[in-house]
């Protein structure tokens, strides 16, 4: 669901939260919540995968490439597994936490038990498509938990709030820090990331080491690659930043 209201549906989403998080119930009220919230994690797994699918389909219908109807058939099936598999764990994760407030167990204990058996059965398979969905969605929660916990610290005071990834210097160190990994990885110990992934990076480092400045197939991009070189002027001529170009440009 995309809330268009503006701060004022924020502040209600986060009043409404907080007065029912920790609500004790009856049994029949879990049983209910559960299924709401299985019901809820399917609708939203299937809304988000829905402009992919239009996406695959377009670029079918323009190429007619036999490989990219193969495409629109693998995004369907991501859009199931993605509806079926959050919908399972949101049905386990509020099942588990409703039986554990019930017996007065809270303060936190009972969100990481249930986040780990439901992460663990729902979102624990790693191979065919139902595991090309999961990678995709645990790996974008990381780094939202990791974000999170950094703005926790900055919170308590563990450290000091221009760490803070919602600060300008503290995002410039978190973006830093995480390309300095990435790049030590891809250097030297490349066979622990992902074969996908290092091939994008293969191509990026190690491919650029040889070859021809301006492949043929790759001409066509040549008003593109121009438009970005003119940019890096940005820093010392502000009518050259990409912002205003696109502007000029009216894009």
């Amino acid at each position: 669901m995309v809330n268009n209201s503006g701060n004022g549906g924020s502040i209600t989403n986060i009043v409404y939260h907080y007065l029912n998080k920790h609500r004790k119930g009856h049994v029949m009220d879990c049983i209910l919540s559960a299924i709401r919230g299985a019901r809820n994690g399917v609708l939203t797994g299937v809304r988000i995968r829905i402009p992919y699918i239009f996406q695959a389909v377009i670029y079918a219908a323009i190429f007619r490439d036999p490989k990219l109807l193969n495409r629109v058939k693998v995004v369907i099936k991501q859009m199931f597994f993605h509806g079926k598999n959050l919908g399972l764990f949101v049905g386990i994760y509020k099942s588990i936490c409703c039986l554990f407030r019930h017996f007065g167990i809270k303060g936190g204990v009972e969100s990481l038990i249930a986040g780990f058996v439901g992460g663990y059965i729902a979102f624990g398979e790693s191979k065919s498509t139902s595991g090309s969905v999961n990678n995709q969605i645990v790996l974008y929660l990381f780094a939202r938990a990791l974000i999170g916990f950094i703005q926790g610290f900055v919170k308590r005071k563990i450290i000091p709030e221009n760490l803070s990834t919602t600060h300008p210097q503290g995002f410039k160190i978190f973006a830093g820090v995480t390309l300095a990994m990435i790049l030590y990885l891809t250097e030297y110990e490349p066979e622990t990331l992902n074969p996908a992934f290092m091939s994008t990076m293969t191509t990026l480092y190690h491919k650029s080491d040889s070859g021809p400045l301006m492949e043929k197939a790759d001409q066509k991009f040549l008003p593109v690659i121009m438009i970005i070189l003119i940019s890096l002027l940005g820093s010392v001529f502000p009518a050259f930043s990409l912002e205003s170009i696109l502007t000029k440009l009216k894009l």
